[in-house]
């Protein structure tokens, strides 16, 4: 007589509720990773605007530096963006051996698309020595 062991049926695969636990976790992941993504496209667009803008000012910084009253300097800018403003020119040194062609000047560049103010101090060459 053969005699047949009575073993429970085994079924392969995963169920229901396995998969979805899976699926869950899977979107989950996928969003963080998305959401990284995107935070890292706007943090390289905000930078790459913040590098724009100083190069800008730093280019009207030179400009204000090289156009000392010579007036044979063409404009560096042909842009209305920044406005040079000459100010007050600093008062002489006390104790001086010879005269000077050259003084101290405060000057002020103003951008009109964000409206920061630079401040600063350039040589300027003066009509007669002083």
């Amino acid at each position: 007589m053969s005699h047949k062991p009575h073993y429970p049926q085994v079924y392969r695969g995963f169920t229901l509720l396995e998969v979805m636990i899976a699926l869950t976790i899977t979107a989950m992941v996928m969003g963080g990773l998305f959401t990284l993504s995107a935070g890292s496209k706007q943090l390289a667009f905000r930078a790459q605007q913040s590098l724009q803008n100083s190069t800008a000012a730093r280019a009207a910084v030179n400009e204000a530096l090289l156009d000392n009253e010579f007036r044979d300097l063409e404009p560096a800018m042909q842009s209305d963006r920044y406005t040079i403003e000459g100010m007050d020119v600093l008062p002489d040194a006390e104790r001086r051996t010879a005269p000077m062609s050259d003084l101290l000047q405060l000057y002020e560049i103003r951008d009109s698309q964000t409206g920061e103010t630079i401040e600063a101090v350039r040589w300027i060459r003066a009509d007669l020595p002083r």
